[in-house]
């Protein structure tokens, strides 16, 4: 591993992490804090995509592979404890899923293209991730609740969230790539 890696990885997802938490801060105040509300997502997936984002960056697929277990593994140990039920692992899958699958595809499609201006890119990641995250809320929701199809409010409110936190993610990462020679020129951090 080149030196200076582990802290650019720890750079990236920090800042991504971070403006996921503000901008959920700013909508929802101190209630993205709190484990146990919906809000936390803005806490606890702002780290998990910002996390993933910079493997795609520094790592190979074998790490990233790796990440993504370990990733859902931590979300399942803890935030299911010892009440882990299928029905848990089902919101788990598509949830992580479908962040891993936004920040794949933003990474492989958008990120990549020098044509799309730093800033504008994290507005196709809040409409990628809010895309596929309210498509895998409606089937956890119909796989878990039995009901068939979920009410318009709560497919808002996951089209929302995805935007937001897409938003967050894409922004610090952005912020990160944008200034990453100030940052660790500031920290003292030797890149390759």
């Amino acid at each position: 591993m080149k030196p200076g890696k582990t802290d650019q990885i720890f750079l990236m997802t920090l800042g991504g992490m971070l403006v996921s938490i503000l901008i959920g801060f700013i909508f929802f105040s101190t209630s993205i804090f709190s484990p146990t509300q919906s809000n936390f997502q803005f806490v606890a997936y702002g780290f998990m995509g910002a996390l993933f984002f910079s493997l795609l960056e520094y790592k190979s697929l074998k790490e990233q592979v790796w990440g993504i277990i370990l990733i859902l593994f931590l979300n399942l140990i803890m935030f299911t404890g010892r009440s882990l039920s299928i029905t848990y692992l089902i919101r788990d899958v598509f949830f992580i899923g479908s962040l891993i699958l936004s920040v794949k595809l933003y990474y492989q499609f958008i990120k990549k293209n020098p044509q799309i201006k730093f800033y504008l890119r994290s507005f196709a990641l809040a409409l990628i991730y809010g895309l596929i995250n309210t498509a895998c809320g409606i089937i956890v929701y119909m796989v878990n609740a039995k009901a068939g199809f979920p009410p318009m409010e709560f497919i808002y409110i996951m089209a929302r969230y995805g935007i937001l936190i897409g938003l967050g993610i894409g922004l610090g990462t952005d912020f990160y790539f944008q200034n990453k020679k100030q940052l660790t020129g500031w920290l003292g951090i030797k890149t390759a």
